[in-house]
């Protein structure tokens, strides 16, 4: 029986939630043998080497919220090269006994990275118009299919390129099982922020194609040609257009749809010898796959004066350093009130970067347990990131809560003051790290009457809590903190606390910020020592 894309979202999103007398079906343990390569790679594919980045790049830490006003960098392989180190590529690696693993700039769920990136060359100096995929293994691009010169000469006439993420679900799936979707969503938003954030960088401008409907990229990927021996489906989930200035999306959207007919023949290699199904998630991407992105909105951000407390660090610096925390110091996890006040406000469309990557207005609100904020007695509280919702907001949730604005000017109130740690604890799975930082929150999205309306918002809702959260992770990262995703939570427990009795609102990521604890017994390496220029074509 086939359902309606709706009605397979909503039967999804339900079937996915973790109740504390169940959890999300998975495999129950852990397939170290058929763990999946953390690396696609296109065997015989010919390699460009990309540059590795300069270790100055003049960017303060303002380059990570507003956009720049500076000299806008050509495109380039060089700057390209910049884009996808600054985003997507690693920034160290770990050793323990005799395990080592990479950590990357972009965090991931588990650090299993679904999401990878392809790119729709114009020519370029000493490179022809090319359809490619980046390899941060090696930090080289890999090249697929050449674009026509007719195409090539549309791609060059808008200035600039196209970037297409897609996810691998099995990725996710081997350890997490049916809710690997959500975890899918939540990393590509995080990608899109970083990327935002490494285009801001270079000067350059990227803007979300809604035109092209992820069927359609799919085919711009050439991935039924690939992937007929394959066993990991991949999925191309959004297509973005990268340029030095805003573009006619329109006429980009039309150039991109003549590449449905490329010629592919590399193949990508396999990730496991044997897999574990998992239809429902198959079912999901079969139903949205088709549809369009939500239409384009006029966004209406919120205007406030913003708390301003200075930090030195580059963003280079500081997109470099950033760590998921494992574990929080209990004693030391605090922070004052305008630190705390300035994290908030760098998650508001208000600040450009990485937000206006995304067409739309803000879906996305933050349920705060605060724990230990200097100058904010504890409590559970809510920070509005849309105005136009505080109303229903109020009326959905519970008849008990103060809703009292702490702060003039700020959209910040008060639930209920109260110790919350216990129960960020309980609900986030009975994790350690959910009540013993500063603060930590679950992330509330307008749900069931905005599916009903444009069932394919629902990936869209899981970007925009990727995009807080790695505003979180920088921001944390800025003033000498941590912060880490939490994936692991008991939905329809938040929802009680909330006194959300339906599904107008649905929770679906949260996320936790205090001091690291450090585990002394890692060991760290630079990000790229394992390169040696013969391996690159090997």
């Amino acid at each position: 029986m086939t359902h309606s894309p709706l009605v397979t979202v909503t039967d999804y999103h339900q079937q996915t939630k973790h109740q504390p007398t169940r959890y999300a079906r998975a495999l129950g343990y852990m397939d170290w043998a058929n763990q999946p390569l953390p690396y696609r790679l296109y065997q015989g594919a010919e390699k460009t080497p990309l540059p590795l980045l300069d270790d100055e790049i003049p960017a303060s830490y303002c380059a990570l919220s507003q956009q720049l006003d500076t000299p806008t960098q050509p495109i380039s392989l060089t700057s390209i090269a910049s884009m996808l180190q600054l985003s997507l590529g690693l920034s160290a690696w770990k050793q323990y006994g005799g395990s080592e693993w990479a950590l990357r700039i972009n965090p991931s769920s588990g650090n299993l990275h679904p999401t990878e990136c392809y790119l729709l060359l114009p020519e370029m100096a000493q490179q022809t118009a090319n359809s490619m995929h980046y390899n941060p293994y090696i930090n080289s691009l890999e090249k697929l299919a050449e674009i026509p010169k007719n195409v090539a000469q549309q791609l060059s006439a808008h200035q600039g390129f196209a970037l297409v993420l897609t996810s691998i679900p099995w990725r996710e799936a081997w350890k997490y099982g049916e809710r690997a979707y959500r975890y899918c969503q939540h990393d590509l938003g995080h990608a899109l922020a970083a990327l935002h954030t490494a285009c801001n960088i270079n000067g350059w401008k990227m803007q979300l194609i809604t035109e092209l409907d992820p069927q359609t990229a799919q085919q711009i990927l050439g991935f039924a040609q690939l992937q007929e021996h394959q066993a990991e489906k991949e999925w191309a989930e959004c297509v973005c257009w990268i340029s030095c200035e805003e573009s006619d999306i329109a006429a980009v959207s039309h150039s991109l749809k003549s590449l449905t007919s490329l010629d592919y023949s590399h193949q990508p290699n396999q990730l496991s010898s044997t897999h574990a199904d998992w239809p429902i998630i198959d079912d999901l991407f079969d139903a949205l796959h088709p549809l369009a992105l939500p239409s384009a909105e006029i966004k209406q951000p919120i205007q406030l004066d913003e708390q301003i407390t200075n930090c030195t660090s580059s963003a280079q610096e500081l997109i470099r350093q950033r760590r998921s925390a494992q574990s929080f110091d209990i004693n030391n996890s605090q922070l004052e009130l305008a630190v705390f006040l300035q994290q908030l406000q760098k998650t508001l469309a208000t600040n450009a970067v990485p937000f206006n990557v995304l067409p739309y207005s803000p879906k996305v609100h933050l349920a705060i347990f605060v724990h230990n904020v200097n100058g904010l007695a504890s409590g559970l509280y809510l920070w509005c990131r849309n105005d136009s919702h505080l109303a229903d907001l109020k009326e959905q949730m519970s008849a008990q809560f103060s809703w009292q604005q702490v702060i003039n000017n700020q959209p910040l109130y008060l639930l209920q003051a109260g110790d919350f740690k216990a129960q960020a604890k309980a609900i986030s799975c009975d994790q350690d790290i959910a009540s013993d930082g500063a603060y930590s929150l679950a992330m509330l999205a307008k749900f069931s009457p905005l599916l009903t309306e444009t069932p394919s918002h629902y990936p869209v809702l899981f970007w925009e809590t990727g995009l807080i959260g790695q505003v979180l992770y920088l921001q944390a990262e800025a003033f000498s903190l941590r912060g880490t995703g939490i994936g692991c939570f008991f939905d329809d427990k938040m929802h009680q606390l909330l006194g959300l009795t339906n599904d107008n609102w649905q929770v679906l990521y949260h996320f936790t910020v205090g001091h690291a604890v450090e585990d002394k017994r890692i060991t760290t390496k630079p990000a790229y020592f394992h390169l040696q220029p013969q391996s690159l074509n090997e």
